[in-house]
C-alpha cells in the first residue's frame, strides 16, 4: 500500500512538473520570434494580396518552429531553440503538414458521416478527435507519422500517462479559452469610468502565438518527464548522461590499470601505489574506482596489490554502510591468503561481528587469528577476546 501511495505521489509530482514548461516560450529566442512574427503578420494583414505570401511564409515557419521547440524540450533542454534554416526546410520538417493533413481528413470524413449518423454524433466524434490531438503530436515527436494515425497507439499514450494527459488537456483548454477571451473580449471591455482599453492587433497575435508554443512546450515536457512510461528516449537525459559518465570512468580506469600493471611488473611498486592515490584524490567516485581496481587486480598472478587494495576498500565500504560488500571482500582475500587482515583493528572487529551474525563462524575465527599480535588497541583486543569466547561456545 505504501508503494502504491509513493507511485501516486510520483505521478502527481510528474504531472505538476510539466506546468513549468508553459514559461519557456516567454524567454530567449522564442520570445524574440513571437514578437517578430506578430509584427510581420500584422504587416501582412495590412498588405492585402501582396501580404499573402509573407503571411504564408511566417505561418509555415511558425508551425515548424513549434515542433522544433517540442523536440528541444523533449530532449531535456529548457531553453528555446533559435530559428534556423534546418528547422524551416520542408524536406527536414514535414510534421506540421502531416498534422494539418490528419485534421483535415478527419474533418472531411466526419462531415460525410453526418448524413448517416446525425450532427450530434459528428459533434461527439469531433470532440473525441480533439482530445486525441495532443497524443497525435506527441506520437509524431516520439514515433512516426504512421503511428500517429493508429488509434491504438494514441490510446496507449493516454493510458500510460493518464494524469499528465488529463492535466495537458485541462491546461491547453484553459490556455486557449483565456487566449480567445483576451483576443476577442478584452478590447470591448470597459472600466467603471467607461474607458475602453483597445488591445493592439500585435498583442492579439502575440497571445495566440504564445498559446500555440506553450502547448507544444508542455507536450514536449510530458514526453521528457514521463519518458520511461512512454518508452521515449531523448538525446539528453540523466540516464544518458550517467551512461556517458560511466563509459568515461571505465576508460580512465582502463588507462590507470595499464599504467599500474606496467609499474608493478617492472618492480616500481611505490610508483604504482602513488598513481592509484593520485587518481583517487581527483576522482568523483573514489569508492567505486577503488572497487573496480580491486576487481582488476584480483585477476593478476601477483596477489599483493589486490591485498593492499582490499585493505583500503574495506574501511570505505564499512563507512558507507555497505557491510555485505565489505564482508565479501574479506572472504575473498581470506580464500587467497588466510593471514589477511584489515589495516585497522576496529574494522576487523566489525567484520568479525558481521561474520558472526551471518553465521559464518569460520570467517570470524580466521579474522581473529593473530589479532593481538597485529593490533595494539587495548579496547579492540578486549572486544576481540570477548568475541573469541563467544565463538568457542
Amino acid at each position: 500500500m505504501r508503494a502504491a501511495r509513493v507511485r501516486d505521489y510520483s505521478r502527481r509530482m510528474h504531472a505538476m512538473e510539466t506546468l513549468k514548461y508553459l514559461l519557456i516560450p516567454l524567454r530567449g529566442a522564442a520570445l524574440v520570434l513571437v514578437v517578430s512574427f506578430s509584427i510581420l503578420l500584422l504587416l501582412a494583414a495590412h498588405g492585402g494580396l501582396l501580404g499573402l505570401p509573407l503571411a504564408l511564409l511566417v505561418v509555415s515557419w511558425f508551425f515548424k518552429y513549434g515542433f522544433a521547440l517540442l523536440d528541444r524540450v523533449a530532449d531535456g533542454v529548457n531553453e528555446p531553440p533559435v530559428l534556423s534554416y534546418e528547422m524551416v526546410n520542408p524536406v527536414n520538417e514535414s510534421r506540421p503538414a502531416g498534422l494539418v493533413l490528419v485534421v483535415t481528413i478527419f474533418y472531411v470524413v466526419t462531415a460525410a458521416m453526418g448524413a448517416w449518423f446525425g450532427e450530434e454524433a459528428v459533434t461527439l466524434l469531433r470532440a473525441a478527435g480533439l482530445v486525441l490531438v495532443p497524443a497525435v503530436i506527441m506520437t509524431q515527436a516520439a514515433g512516426s507519422f504512421a503511428q500517429a494515425l493508429n488509434p491504438l497507439v494514441l490510446l496507449q499514450v493516454i493510458l500510460r500517462v493518464p494524469g499528465s494527459y488529463a492535466l495537458v488537456l485541462a491546461v491547453l483548454a484553459g490556455a486557449w479559452w483565456l487566449a480567445t477571451m483576451l483576443v476577442t473580449w478584452l478590447p470591448a471591455a470597459e472600466l467603471p469610468l467607461s474607458i475602453e482599453i483597445p488591445l493592439p492587433e500585435t498583442v492579439r497575435i502575440f497571445i495566440l502565438m504564445y498559446a500555440w508554443l506553450a502547448s507544444f512546450a508542455m507536450l514536449g515536457g510530458v514526453l521528457y518527464v514521463r519518458r520511461h512510461e512512454l518508452g521515449f528516449e531523448p538525446s539528453r537525459s540523466p540516464e544518458r548522461e550517467a551512461e556517458k559518465a560511466q563509459r568515461e570512468r571505465e576508460r580512465q580506469i582502463d588507462m590507470l590499470v595499464d599504467r599500474i600493471f606496467a609499474e608493478w611488473r617492472g618492480g616500481a611498486y611505490g610508483n604504482a601505489w602513488r598513481a592509484i592515490q593520485t587518481h583517487l584524490e581527483s576522482s568523483s567516485l573514489p569508492g567505486e574506482d577503488l572497487k573496480d581496481l580491486f576487481e582488476r587486480a584480483s585477476q593478476w598472478p601477483d596477489p599483493r596489490l589486490a591485498y593492499r587494495l582490499a585493505q583500503e576498500l574495506i574501511p570505505r565500504l564499512l563507512a558507507s554502510r555497505r557491510t555485505g560488500d565489505a564482508l565479501n571482500i574479506a572472504r575473498r582475500q581470506l580464500r587467497s591468503d588466510d593471514q589477511f587482515k584489515p589495516l585497522d583493528g576496529s574494522d576487523t572487529i566489525k567484520l568479525i561481528e558481521l561474520a558472526r551474525d551471518a553465521g559464518d563462524r569460520r570467517t570470524a575465527r580466521m579474522l581473529l587469528q593473530g589479532f593481538s599480535d597485529r593490533y595494539n588497541d587495548d579496547v579492540a583486543q578486549r572486544i576481540a577476546g570477548e568475541l573469541a569466547r563467544q565463538l568457542e561456545r
